[in-house]
């Protein structure tokens, strides 16, 4: 299902009118998985100057079926950490209460979370194996990625690894490969963290995951406090 919108092109500043696809079910209609991955649903041509570019809009991508399901909903621009979701389906309120719901701002969010929930790993998980990663990679600053975005799990003679596109200054700087054995140490490592629910759409990234980390050292210290009283 589409929907009339329009953009201005960048390059001319003409008003381009296009069609929009609000959201997409790929349980039921998996062709637009690809078209998501591709980048093919949100590109626009421009009619005057025939410029092409990104149109960002309101989106949610639903797969109901891939390891449990999960729902990303992308809003560029969104300076919110939590947003709510209207669920006109009953069952579909039943079903989101149990499955990852994420709020991204850009394209890119959007694919690694569709990666990495279709790779069956948890999504909160992979932000502290990030933080760690890049915390403890050494080398030359200038050339040190400062980003890493999960890509996929490879199969090696030598067991799983973990695969990252790294970037620098929002550069593509080549291929990170690290162990999977880090990542099962992450969910051990911030297993309190893993018990607060989260019942909303929620921007789970390096801010999230720092702001966990800080609270859980909050708790651990008035803990500790409380012993020692």
């Amino acid at each position: 299902m589409t929907e009339d919108d329009s953009v201005i092109c960048p390059e001319c500043d003409h008003e381009v009118d296009i069609k929009v696809t609000p959201s997409v079910n790929v349980t039921t209609d998996p062709d637009m998985r690809e078209k998501v991955l591709s980048g093919e649903l949100f590109i626009f041509k421009c009619d005057n100057c025939g410029f092409e570019g990104f149109a960002g809009f309101p989106f949610i991508y639903e797969d109901k079926q891939t390891n449990g399901g999960f729902l990303i909903y992308m809003e560029p621009g969104c300076e919110d950490r939590v947003v709510g979701i209207e669920m006109p389906d009953i069952a579909d309120q039943i079903i989101y209460r149990d499955v990852p719901m994420r709020l991204v701002t850009e394209i890119n969010s959007l694919k690694e979370k569709i990666f990495i929930f279709e790779a069956g790993l948890d999504d909160r998980v992979m932000e502290l194996f990030k933080l760690l990663a890049l915390t403890k990679l050494e080398g030359d600053p200038e050339t040190k990625p400062d980003e890493l975005r999960f890509s996929k799990i490879e199969e090696t003679e030598e067991g799983k690894t973990v695969l990252f596109a790294a970037f620098k200054e929002e550069k593509y700087i080549g291929v990170l490969e690290l162990p999977y054995s880090l990542y099962q140490s992450c969910v051990i490592t911030g297993s309190p963290i893993w018990d607060v629910p989260l019942t909303e759409c929620t921007a789970v990234d390096k801010i999230w995951i720092a702001e966990r980390i800080k609270e859980d050292e909050k708790n651990c210290e008035e803990e500790h406090e409380h012993c020692e009283g």
